[in-house]
C-alpha cells in the first residue's frame, strides 16, 4: 500500500462548511476523516454529512476513558451515528477496551499523546515513553482492538514485535519536512513513519491549512510512493 489510502485527515478546528468542502475535494482519495470537536459541536448527524460530502470512513476521535459500561454505551452511541472508527485510551485497561468493541465499531487504542515530550511522558508514566507505549500496545492487542495510535517515534518498536502482529499502527504527528509541528512534540515525516512501520498516517494542518489541498495531497502521495 503506497497510495493516499494510508492517509487519515485530521479535520481539527474546521467549521462544518470548511470540513465538508475539503472532504469533497479529497475525501475519496484518503482512508478516513477524523473528527472530534466537530462531532461535539454539530452532533452525531455530522457523520452522515461527511459521508455525503465524500468521506469513505469517519473516525470519531472520542478518546473514551471511563468505567467499562459507560464506554460500552458511548461507543454504541457513536457506532449508531454511522461512524466507522472510535478511539479509546489504552490506559483504561483491557476490560474497558473490550467493552468498546461490543458496539461492533472499529476501535483504535491511544497509547501516549503526541503533545507530550519525552520528559513529560516519562514523568507522567514513570518509565521511558517507548516502554509505556509498548506496554499499552500489548494491552490493546490482548483486548482485541483493531489498531493502536502512537507517535512516529515509537512505531518502529511496535512494528518489530511479533506479539503485536495484525494491529494497525496509526501514526499522528506527521509533518513533511519544513512543515509546522503545531502543538505536537513527538513528530516525524511521512517517509520516516512509513519506513519504520506505520500503516496509517494522520495528517492535519498540512492539508487543512493548505490553499490547494489537492496539490498538497498529491505532494504527500509522492512522498509515500518514494517511501515504499
Amino acid at each position: 500500500m503506497v497510495t493516499t489510502e494510508r492517509v487519515i485527515l485530521a479535520a481539527d478546528e474546521l467549521s462544518l462548511e470548511q470540513c465538508t468542502r475539503l472532504v469533497g475535494e479529497i475525501g475519496d482519495r484518503i482512508y478516513a476523516v477524523k473528527v472530534h470537536n466537530l462531532y461535539d459541536k454539530e452532533g452525531p448527524g455530522v457523520v452522515q454529512l461527511l459521508r455525503k460530502a465524500g468521506a469513505s470512513r469517519v473516525w470519531v476521535d472520542a478518546k473514551l476513558h471511563d468505567i467499562p459500561n459507560t464506554v460500552k454505551l458511548r461507543a454504541q452511541a457513536i457506532a449508531d451515528s454511522g461512524a466507522d472508527i472510535v478511539t479509546v485510551h489504552a490506559s483504561g485497561e483491557i476490560e474497558m477496551m473490550m467493552a468498546a468493541l461490543e458496539s461492533g465499531i472499529t476501535v483504535y487504542a491511544i497509547t501516549v499523546l503526541t503533545s507530550l515530550d519525552e520528559e513529560q511522558a516519562h514523568l507522567l508514566h514513570g518509565q521511558p515513553t517507548k516502554a509505556q507505549v509498548l506496554y499499552l500496545a500489548r494491552l490493546a492487542k490482548l483486548a482485541g482492538v483493531h489498531g493502536v495510535v502512537s507517535s512516529p517515534k515509537e512505531v518502529g518498536i511496535l512494528a518489530k514485535r511479533p506479539e503485536l502482529k495484525g494491529l494497525e499502527l496509526v501514526t499522528p504527528g506527521i509533518r513533511s519536512a519544513g512543515k509546522d509541528a503545531g502543538d505536537q512534540k513527538r513528530v516525524d515525516t511521512p517517509t520516516a513513519a512509513i519506513k519504520t512501520g506505520s500503516t496509517r498516517l494522520v495528517v492535519g494542518r498540512q492539508l487543512t491549512a493548505s490553499d490547494d489541498p489537492v496539490r498538497a495531497l498529491d505532494e504527500l502521495e509522492q512522498e509515500l510512493v518514494q517511501a515504499g
